[in-house]
C-alpha cells in the first residue's frame, strides 16, 4: 500500500471540493466557526462545495438549506439533494420507492440480529430520518466498542448480501449497487455535465474514514485529514495526500492550499 504524501502548500485547477462531514468537517461532533468560515471562503472563490456523507436525509436537508453547498450526497450515496434557483430542494434517489421500502424491511431484520449479537451497540438516533440505509451507532452516543465487535456487526450484513461500511461513528448498511463514489459521479455528470476525465482533473475529495475509500480510489486529487492515520492499515486505496491537522482543522489547511493559487 502506498502511504499518503503530505498535503502540498498549493493545489491548482480544482473547481469542486467534495467533503465527508463527520470528523472531516467536524471536531468532536461540532462544526467549528473557523471551519464553517473556510467553506464560505471556498464558495467565495467560485469553488463548488458538495458534502458527501453517510449522514441521514434529515441532516442532508438541513445542509442543503442552510450551508452554502451546491448539492449534498447523503446516506452513502443513496440520494442527493440539489437546491434550485427558487431555494426549493429537489431529492434524487438511486432506487425506486418500492425498492427502498423492501430494502428497509430487510435491513431492519438484519439490524435486530446484529443488536442481539452485539448488545452494546444501538440503532443510530437519526435512523428515523433515514430514507434509504440503516445506521448502527458504535461511536457517536456510545463508545468502547472493540474491533472484533465491529467486525461481527459488519459480518451480519455482509453474510446477507448487504453492503456495510464503518464510518467514524456508525456502521451504515444498505442493499444496492450505489456508493458515495457512484452517486457523486452521477451527480457531477447530471447536474454539472462533467465527463469522467473532467471529474478526475477538476474535483478534489477530502475524507477521514473507511467508507471514503471508493472516493480515494477514484479521484486522483484526494485528501485525508490527519485522523485518518488510524485507518491506513485497513485501506487498500488511501488518499493521495494527508493534512498535518486533524478533523476540521485539516479541512482548513486544505482550503488554504487551494486559495493560494487564486
Amino acid at each position: 500500500m502506498r502511504l499518503p504524501a503530505p498535503l502540498p502548500s498549493k493545489i491548482a485547477n480544482i473547481n469542486f471540493v467534495l467533503s465527508d462531514v463527520d470528523d472531516t468537517l467536524t471536531c468532536d461532533g461540532q462544526l467549528l466557526a473557523e471551519t464553517y468560515q473556510a467553506i464560505y471562503q471556498l464558495v467565495g472563490a467560485d469553488i463548488k462545495f458538495i458534502p458527501i456523507t453517510g449522514g441521514c436525509a434529515g441532516w442532508c436537508d438541513s445542509f442543503a438549506r442552510l450551508w452554502p453547498a451546491s448539492a449534498v450526497v447523503g446516506e452513502n450515496g443513496g440520494l442527493y439533494l440539489k437546491k434550485q434557483p427558487d431555494n426549493s430542494i429537489d431529492y434524487h434517489f438511486w432506487q425506486s420507492v418500492e425498492q427502498r421500502a423492501e430494502n428497509q424491511q430487510k435491513l431492519r431484520q438484519l439490524a435486530e440480529q446484529a443488536l442481539k449479537q452485539v448488545p452494546d451497540v444501538q440503532l443510530a438516533k437519526d435512523q428515523a430520518y433515514r430514507l434509504v440505509d440503516l445506521a448502527i451507532d458504535y461511536n457517536q452516543d456510545i463508545s468502547g466498542i472493540s474491533q472484533p465487535q465491529l467486525a461481527e456487526i459488519l459480518h451480519v450484513f455482509h453474510a446477507a448480501g448487504a453492503n456495510a461500511k464503518a464510518s467514524s461513528i456508525h456502521v451504515n448498511a444498505w442493499f444496492g449497487d450505489y456508493s458515495k463514489k457512484a452517486m457523486a459521479c452521477h451527480l457531477l455528470e447530471k447536474e454539472y455535465g462533467l465527463t469522467e476525465q473532467q471529474m478526475r482533473e477538476q474535483v478534489l475529495f477530502i475524507g477521514d474514514s473507511l467508507n471514503d475509500e471508493s472516493m480515494f480510489e477514484f479521484f486522483p486529487n484526494s485528501v485525508g485529514v490527519a485522523n485518518i492515520k488510524q485507518h491506513l492499515p485497513l485501506l487498500e486505496h488511501p488518499p493521495k495526500w494527508i493534512t498535518q491537522q486533524a478533523h476540521g482543522q485539516g479541512f482548513i489547511q486544505l482550503v488554504s492550499a487551494l486559495l493560494r493559487n487564486l
